[in-house]
Formats: structure tokens, sequence, C-alpha cells
């Protein structure tokens, strides 16, 4: 305050000697020279406008409405407006190409001139433009906090206990206002922690579903980080509320920043995990690839931790450029330090790709045999028939062979060879292998060619069926056979080979029993009896 008002006092000085000079210069017709003292008072007026433009706006600039805002731009814009830009422009043309002593002083003049006034116009314009960005938006202003403190303050009561208080830098308006901001958000963490859950809780077990309890439990995790997180901003608002008008600690509010972030990390993690649970339970659709869904949730994980912790870094005064340039260095280390692990990632990607397998799918390597359990990263978990969970690097999988049972769409094969003894009759065998191939034509359980409504399927059949075998691609198998086969050492051989509708396992065994059954009738109808191995020795007298 002291320099400014050195430099006012100044500044009146310097504007006093010009205007003297001008009316003297005036007196003498000496025009040139009245032309650059007028810029130099030009420029000192224009120096003191901008100056007070910024000091009003950084003063006033929490307490401002847009309203307010606009009314101070049109003031100082309407002050720019009637300075004569044209007279002053008009004369540094005619002392451009001149090298006297006041031309050249006119045209110094005239450069401090334009760039003020060209700069001071902007300025003033984009924020007229801008004015969203300019005008402070923070809580303290549109609750309009120090009306409200200066308000109590005013109590004669008060008034007097501020007496005292005011040795420990404080008053009974902030003081009041730092325990209702408490006791508030007391209210509102109480209300989200247990009333908010309460009518949650109702709604989900309102529906009945099998994965309630997951719900419930994952909604039990995600409201203590939001109880949490409530705490966190009610606590840096009092404070607040409490030193204002100064600003919290940098260090201070880099912290609370920083547990406000963590917090949001957390809850978007969990609320992720929820969404996608709730689709794939919604969805139930065979065709949604949950290992891809199940990649994409991780790296979002991934992506959000990652932004989440350069914005932290961010607060903190750190520079990040450093740690993202080195990412290309230190990525080329990582990578050599890590070659398995990103030859087992590429190993997911290319499966995914390939569409080897899928959760929960029947596959067989050459050494293992299970059940999918889980798709990861780095490896794969798959559940043995004895009931083992066998971790398999994703590389190992990728480039072996995979048997995958699940890929029928329809048909599980039932093989059978039918053997029956040397003492049947030609035309009984006959009459039985007609009759085995009309059971199985007509069995509820057994596909034949007829029975497949290939369009269905695949609404894409006439045109898939032009570029591949439709039913090799998709896993359709109706093949039936029944033929005499071969003469055996010890039976008459007949080959029974043909398809389950059901892929099931415990649905294709029933489907099996029940043929074996009918053949066992056809059989026995038709005077035929099973051979089993015999041998005949002829002895010679």
């Amino acid at each position: 305050d002291l320099t400014t008002n050195t430099n006012f006092i100044a500044n009146e000085k310097i504007k006093s000697k010009l205007l003297e000079k001008i009316k003297i210069n005036q007196k003498y017709g000496y025009k040139l020279a009245i032309i650059r003292d007028k810029l130099k008072l030009q420029n000192i007026k224009l120096k003191e406008q901008m100056h007070n433009y910024f000091l009003t706006l950084s003063n006033n600039w929490f307490e401002y409405s847009t309203k307010q805002l606009d009314t101070l731009n049109n003031k100082y814009l309407q002050s720019l407006s009637k300075i004569d830009y044209e007279y002053y422009f008009k004369y540094y043309q005619k002392v451009q190409k001149i090298n006297g002593k006041i031309e050249n002083e006119i045209k110094k003049e005239y450069n401090e001139f334009e760039k003020h006034y060209l700069f001071f116009n902007e300025i003033i314009s984009y924020i007229i433009n801008n004015k969203q960005l300019f005008a402070y938006k923070s809580l303290k202003q549109i609750c309009k906090i120090g009306y409200v403190i200066d308000s109590i303050n005013s109590n004669v009561f008060f008034n007097q206990i501020n007496t005292v208080l005011r040795y420990i830098h404080l008053d009974m308006g902030r003081v009041i206002l730092f325990f209702i901001v408490i006791v508030l958000f007391a209210i509102l963490d109480y209300l989200v922690y247990k009333k908010v859950y309460i009518f949650l809780k109702k709604i989900i077990l309102k529906h009945k579903d099998s994965f309630d309890e997951i719900l419930l439990k994952d909604l039990n995790r995600i409201r203590k980080p939001i109880s949490f997180l409530v705490i966190i901003i009610g606590l840096r608002l009092a404070i607040e509320i409490l030193i204002y008008p100064t600003d919290i600690n940098d260090t201070i509010s880099s912290i609370f920043y920083m547990l406000e972030a963590i917090s949001i990390v957390y809850i978007l993690f969990i609320a992720i995990d929820n969404l996608v649970f709730i689709y794939l339970n919604n969805k139930n659709d065979e065709n949604i690839r949950k290992e891809l869904l199940s990649l994409m949730v991780s790296i979002t994980k991934v992506v959000i931790f990652f932004i989440g912790f350069l914005l932290i870094l961010v607060r903190f005064g750190i520079d990040i450029s450093g740690i993202l340039a080195s990412l290309g260095i230190g990525g080329l280390a990582v990578a050599l330090a890590a070659q398995n692990t990103l030859a087992n990632f590429f190993g997911l990607i290319k499966m995914i790709i390939d569409k080897s397998f899928s959760i929960g799918d029947w596959i067989q390597t050459d050494t293992i045999e299970g059940t999918v359990v889980k798709i990861g990263f780095i490896s794969t978990k798959i559940r043995t028939f004895d009931n083992a969970l066998i971790t398999v690097p994703n590389s190992t999988l990728a480039n072996g062979y995979i048997k995958n049972w699940n890929k029928r769409k329809i048909g599980r094969r039932i093989k059978l060879h039918l053997t029956l003894t040397y003492k049947s009759k030609k035309a009984n065998l006959q009459n039985a292998i007609l009759e085995i191939k009309q059971m199985l034509q007509q069995h509820p359980g057994i596909i034949t060619n007829n029975k497949v409504d290939y369009k269905q399927i695949n609404k894409f059949y006439e045109q898939e069926q032009k570029l591949t075998s439709f039913d090799d691609k998709y896993g359709i198998k109706t093949t039936l056979l029944v033929y005499l086969d071969k003469f055996s050492d010890s039976s008459i051989d007949i080959l029974v080979y043909t398809f389950s509708k059901t892929t099931s396992w415990e649905e294709w065994l029933r489907v099996k029993e029940d043929v074996l059954f009918k053949i066992w009738d056809i059989i026995e109808k038709n005077q035929l009896e099973f051979a089993y191995p015999t041998q005949t020795i002829y002895l010679e007298k």
C-alpha cells in the first residue's frame, strides 16, 4: 500500500508537469511537442487504469458475481473507447520517416501507448467472452460465508466475546459456522452410511436374485469409502471456514486432495466390478466374451489408477513430464526384464482373438483336462475333474493345441460296436439293423439332419454355407450310421454311429442309456444273441 501511494504521488507530479508543458507548447504553437506530451500523459493514465483494473479484479474475485464482473469490464472498456486512438496514429504516421529529436520521442511514446492499449483491450474482451472461467465459484462464495460471518459477529453479545477471541485470531462467526458444518456433515455421513444403505438393501432384497448376497457385500464395501469421502470434504470445508478469509495451507490442502482422490479411485473400482457383474447376470448371454470383458475391466482399473496417481503427483507440485518421458527408456528395461510376463500377456491377446476357449469351457491339452475357471493377464486357472486347480501360463496354452469340448452347438457322439454270435440268421441281422436305424431316427434325443433348424441357429446360415462348412464351423453333427461292419474272430460286428441332440454330459448319458436298452430289446426281438470271446477246438480222431 505504501509503494502504491508513493507511485500515485509521483505520477500526479509528472501529470501536472506534462499539463503545464502542454499549455506552454499550445501558447507557442508547437504541435509535435504537444502530441509528444499528450502521448506521455496518456501512457501514464493507461497504466494507472490497468493497475486499478487488475487490483480491483484480484481483491474482489472471491465476492464478484458474473453480473458484477460484467459491470467492471464494461466500465473499463468504455474508458478505453474514449481514447482517440486514430488521432495519435495519424501523427505517428506523419513522423514515421523523420529522424528528429521530437519525432523519435513521439514514435517511442506511441509504440508504448499502442502496446498497452491493445493488450488492455484484448484482456478485457477475452474476460468478457470467457467470464465463466473467471467468476469464482467456490462453496464459500456461493454460500456468502463472509456475509454470514459478519452478520453473526454484529451481535452485541458475540461482539464482546470476540474481544477475547481475537488474541487467538478467531471470532464467534467463524467458530459457530465451523461447528455447524461439522454437525451437518456428520448428519450427512449418518444418512449415507445408514439410511441410504438400508434403502438400497431393501431394493436389492426385493428382487430376490441369486446374487443378492454378493451385491450386499459390495454395497457394504462401497459405503465405507463414501462415508470417508464425506467426512474428508466436511472437515476440509470446516477448516477453510475457521481460517477464513485466509486460504488453507497448500500442503494440508494437497493431503486432503490425495485422500479424496484415493477414495474416489477405490469407489470407482468397486462400482465397475458391480456394474459388470449386474450386466452379466441381466444379459445371461452365452455369446458375451467374459474373458474379454474381464480384460477390459482390468485395463480400465489400471487407467483409473494411473490417472489418479498422476493427478496426486501434479497436486503436490511434481513435474510429471519427466516421469512420462522416462517411461520410454524405462519401458525398454522393463520389457527386457519381463519377457515371460509379456509373452503371457500376448498369449492372452492371441487366445481372445482366436476365441480358443471361454470361461466355463471344458478343454483338453496334451497334459491337462478340465474346466476353465479364470483367464488372467498372466495365467489361466483350470479346475480338473478330480477337483484340483491348475494354473497354466497363457503362453503355454497359446502355443499348444487345445481341444475345446464346448465348441459344439448340437451333437455328442455315441459310437457302439454290437457283437452278435455266428449263429445269427442273415434275415434277422438285416431286420435288426433296419429297426435300430429307424429307432435312432425317431428317437427324440438323437439328432438327424431333418431335425436341425439352421436358420434359427444363425440367420446368416445361407450366406455362410456358401463360404464354409456351417456344420464344422459351429459344431453341428447329424451323422447316423448303422451298418454291418465286420466279421471278427468270435462275433459279427454291427457299427452304430450317431449323435445326441444335447452336448451336456449327464443328458448325453441318459440318452445313451435309453438307446442301449432299446437296442437290447431289438436284439432280443429278432432272436439274436450278443457274442462274447469264444474259441472252438476241433480234435481229430
